[in-house]
């Protein structure tokens, strides 16, 4: 079978290559594309800044088959993207009298006379382009064809673009989109160690590893557009990672929890030190999540632990706060929650100060307690600064809460 076609994403922004903004529409666009069956060869981004822009289109366009490009179609002196592109193709820009008389209503809140014309360069379409109408903001998209190869031109505020890219592919799904195994309790070099032989067998199926706060991605993308080699892969790769995927269609690790939970009638209660309430919000950003969770105590302070949750104050006096004892405490006090089947608590040193020798920076201890078993409690020692530390943790407090529920 002969290979997918080739694409690029060019995302255009001076605030973007200064490091001012994360640059989000490159990858939103090539999952896109990956999703419509492309291949994503190339990701480029440059300056507001015409002859630079020019440049990247006039050697990407030449060499891929659909050069996808954000952001400089705004009204701004540095928007300059539709000019490049029309220098590119040889063509003219031609202003569109239905576009403008649009935009013209929206001229009177802008009371300098040279604002309302930049607005209006707006409606300047390139000659032979499709329009793709703006429906949040406005500036339209346009697709131009251009030697066999496609130019589309998209705006930057993401939800300005994201409309205009649906319409953009809209009938193109690939035969073999990517599959992404979703993984928690493994590194990224282990789990490359145990799906790299699999693919052996699979010569047309590439991998590709993407870490997170104590998760990992494995993505499997077929590179010929077949999709019975990437479905025996994701097979053998799904056996290889065994209990540690937690996902193949999508879903979040919250969004795993809220399920099981669900799906197993189980409610589920939260206490919280360390993580200060980011497994309550992981698991109350799922939609219908109110059906398993009855609700979070965040015990920051040794007083509110007590006061809050029911800890003795001698196994605080005794153990600490970052103990077995006293996260073994929290998790029960938050089982007592109304309704609540299953709990899980966090304590831990999240630094950069308050650590020690016997519990270092990162020492995180936690508690898992359920109706009707006995309590379980283990430690975990994270790298990191405190914000990775605390996401490493939510994490961890998830999987917990996970496991607990497949064994229900």
């Amino acid at each position: 079978m002969a290979g997918l076609e080739t694409a690029a994403v060019v995302t255009v922004g001076t605030e973007l290559t200064t490091g001012h903004r994360l640059d989000t529409n490159g990858a939103e666009v090539a999952l896109a594309l990956a999703h419509a069956g492309y291949i994503v060869s190339e990701m480029v981004s440059v300056p507001d800044d015409r002859d630079m822009i020019a440049t990247a289109l006039s050697d990407l366009i030449a060499r891929r088959t659909l050069v996808v490009v954000t952001g400089g179609l705004g009204p701004t002196h540095d928007d300059v993207t539709r000019e490049a592109a029309a220098h590119v193709v040889g063509r003219a820009l031609l202003r569109d009298a239905r576009i403008e008389e649009e935009l013209v209503a929206r001229i009177s809140p802008h009371r300098e006379p040279s604002s309302a014309v930049s607005l209006l360069h707006q409606a300047d379409i390139i000659e032979g382009a499709v329009v793709l109408p703006a429906t949040t903001g406005t500036a339209p998209g346009q697709i131009v064809d251009h030697d066999g190869h496609t130019l589309v031109l998209l705006p930057g505020p993401p939800h300005e673009m994201r409309p205009m890219l649906r319409v953009a592919l809209a009938g193109r799904v690939a035969s073999a989109p990517p599959v992404t195994l979703r993984c928690v309790g493994i590194t990224e070099s282990d789990a490359g160690h145990r799906v790299l032989p699999q693919l052996e067998r699979y010569p047309g199926v590439d991998l590709t590893l993407l870490g997170g706060p104590g998760t990992v991605d494995v993505i499997l993308v077929s590179t010929t557009g077949d999709p019975g080699p990437l479905e025996d892969a994701r097979a053998a790769a799904e056996q290889a990672l065994a209990d540690t995927c937690f996902s193949t269609d999508g879903s979040t690790l919250a969004e795993t929890v809220v399920r099981l939970a669900t799906t197993r009638s189980a409610v589920v209660a939260t206490a919280e030190s360390c993580t200060g309430g980011l497994v309550a919000s992981a698991i109350t950003d799922v939609p219908g999540s109110s059906v398993m969770y009855t609700g979070s105590v965040v015990a920051y302070a040794n007083d509110a632990k007590t006061a809050l949750l029911g800890v003795d104050p001698g196994l605080l006096a005794a153990h600490g706060a970052v103990s077995a004892e006293v996260a073994a405490a929290m998790a029960e006090g938050a089982l007592r929650l109304p309704g609540a089947t299953v709990a899980v608590a966090t304590t831990g040193v999240a630094g950069p100060t308050g650590g020690s020798i016997e519990r270092p920076t990162g020492t995180v201890w936690f508690a898992l307690a359920a109706t009707g078993a006995a309590t379980h409690t283990e430690v975990h020692r994270y790298g990191g600064d405190r914000g990775m530390v605390r996401q490493r943790a939510r994490t961890t407090a998830l999987d917990l809460l996970r496991r607990t529920l497949l064994e229900s």
